[in-house]
This record gives structure tokens, C-alpha cells and sequence, in this order.
């Protein structure tokens, strides 16, 4: 797609499952989901993870690693590197947006090398010239008012269903925002 015809922003909802471990000062990526604007999808569990370790945790066993796909589609992280790149669009610019997000940004950097190696692939890759990690919260704090009930625990913690979960944040405050701005400035409005 040459320049001409490619948006300016393109946004990508994602979220991680990892176990971190304090003592090592080590964080190990489990699963990842990333969701793009439009709805498509990419989830990936990690081949390369320590199972073992991650059943010593008992939150983690219960809540993460009861929820994953059987062992045999597991993926290596380079294969997931290529899965999330095929699925990000040229543009300008992309917002990656997350929950939370100083560990899902630092292990979605991981995946590609680091950050550095990131920018460089999807600038060579894609013609991106900016990434923007946001936080949803940022969102939250923008419209306070508006309640977004959390994922039923059967559901959460799945990477994949928290990365939709994001998206259906992301599209029910930017547009109660959008909304209000709309309303503050005219006669009798919010504000």
C-alpha cells in the first residue's frame, strides 16, 4: 500500500498472560491476544514458556494455564512475531492499547527483539512511522461516569478475550467522550 492511501492511525488492542518471576527479576511471556479495530484477531500461546514453573503458582495455574489451548498448537515466539505482524496494517501511525499495559508493552517488544526492533520492523515492514502504547485507562479517567462491567471470571485472563475486552472498552468510552465534547459546547449542553 503506498503512502497515499494508508490512514493515519491504525489502532491494535492486545493483551498478555506471563509469569513473573520477583526473584530472577524475570517476566515470561505465556499468551498473547491482539485484536485490531475492525475485529480481527490473533492469539498465540508461547512453546516456550516454563510450564512447570507456571504450575507452582497457584493463581496462575488456576486462573491462566487451565484456559490454554492444547500444548500441540503452541507456538514458538517467532512464529508469533510473524502471526502479529501479518496481521498489522501499514498506516502513519498505530496505537497499541492495553490494560495495565508496563508489562504487556515490555513483552510485546520482547516478541519482536526489543523495542528497537520493533520500530525498525514495522517501519521496513509496514511504512509505520510512529507507535503510541496507550492505556486504557487513560480512557477511564476521561469519562468517569461511564461503568464497563469486567469479564466473567470464566472468561478473563484468557489473553485473546481481554484484548476483545479492550477493544469493547475502547469503543464504548471514545465515543461516550466523543459525546460529551460534542454536547459542551453548545447552547444548554454538558457543559
Amino acid at each position: 500500500m503506498n503512502s497515499e492511501n494508508r490512514p493515519d492511525v491504525r489502532r491494535y488492542f492486545f493483551d498478555t498472560e506471563f509469569n513473573d518471576n520477583p526473584d530472577e527479576f524475570r517476566c515470561e511471556l505465556i499468551s498473547i491476544g491482539v485484536v485490531d479495530e475492525d475485529g480481527k484477531e490473533y492469539y498465540g500461546i508461547s512453546n516456550a514458556f516454563n510450564r512447570a514453573a507456571a504450575d507452582e503458582r497457584p493463581w496462575l495455574k488456576q486462573h491462566v494455564i487451565k484456559k490454554l489451548d492444547d500444548p500441540e498448537s503452541w507456538v514458538s515466539p517467532a512464529q508469533m512475531r510473524e502471526k502479529i505482524l501479518s496481521l498489522i496494517e501499514p498506516a502513519r501511525e498505530i496505537e497499541l492499547w492495553s490494560r495495565n499495559g508496563s508489562y504487556d508493552n515490555v513483552l510485546l517488544c520482547q516478541i519482536f527483539g526489543g523495542m528497537g526492533e520493533l520500530m525498525d520492523t514495522l517501519r521496513k515492514e509496514k511504512g509505520i512511522q510512529k507507535v503510541t502504547f496507550r492505556d486504557i485507562k487513560e480512557l477511564h479517567r476521561a469519562a468517569p461516569d461511564i461503568k464497563i462491567a469486567s469479564l466473567p471470571a470464566n472468561m478473563a485472563h484468557s489473553a485473546i478475550n481481554d484484548a476483545r475486552h479492550e477493544r469493547y472498552c475502547f469503543s464504548v468510552l471514545s465515543q461516550a467522550i466523543a459525546f460529551k465534547e460534542a454536547n459542551r459546547c453548545k447552547p444548554g449542553g454538558m457543559g
